[in-house]
């Protein structure tokens, strides 16, 4: 079922104009395929939780800390790679790598730490105007959601309240602690969202 189809039979809140102007951060039901997250994503995201990891990062400040130790690469200088995920257990090794690399890695020991953890890949803004894809994780603690961005440079900057960091990122897809794909409304701020077929979840038809 294409996704033009789906939103027909659904409330008029999901008409992809409206969603292209309203609240990016909306969580929808929609499962995108996984080249919608980027051409390195070549495994589903159950197989970055396999594996035995050999460090110990219990809390988000704890996983923030490793990271500060970790050198950020892009894959063309890494690996001769136009875009490549590591698996977090390789990336324990490494010590190197891209956003989706540090992410993958904050999500998985957030995941193991019992944390209500996604993955998410988006656009993020610099200060400076400039736009580009990214990736981070965005987990929830008590009341309070939590964008870590774990290429930043300072504990206080990786760890930041989601309400504080909202227009600096569009989430666009993520999957869930339990590897459940979804769609965020902001994929409609950007034509990506025309270019991909996307299901409804199971139930959701």
């Amino acid at each position: 079922m294409s996704l033009w189809r789906w939103l027909t039979g659904k409330r008029r809140a999901w008409d992809p104009d409206h969603l292209a102007k309203g609240d990016p951060w909306m969580r929808l039901p929609l499962a995108p395929p996984l080249p919608a997250f980027g051409p390195g994503a070549g495994h589903d995201f159950p197989h970055y939780l396999e594996g035995t990891s050999r460090v110990r990062a219990a809390t988000p400040a704890e996983v923030a800390e490793w990271l500060l130790g970790c050198r950020y690469a892009d894959d063309a200088m890494l690996l001769d790679e136009h875009d490549y995920w590591q698996h977090p257990c390789t990336f324990e090794v490494v010590r190197s790598g891209d956003c989706e690399d540090y992410a993958l890695w904050a999500w998985r020991k957030l995941v193991e730490a019992r944390y209500d953890a996604d993955f998410v890949v988006g656009v993020h803004r610099r200060p400076d105007g400039v736009e580009g894809r990214h990736a981070w994780v965005v987990y929830r603690d008590g009341s309070a959601e939590y964008v870590l961005d774990g290429v930043r440079r300072s504990v206080e900057a990786i760890i930041r309240l989601r309400s504080v960091t909202a227009e600096e990122y569009v989430p666009q897809v993520g999957v869930t602690r339990a590897g459940v794909r979804f769609v965020y409304a902001g994929l409609y701020r950007t034509t990506w969202g025309r270019q991909v077929t996307l299901q409804p979840h199971k139930g959701e038809a």
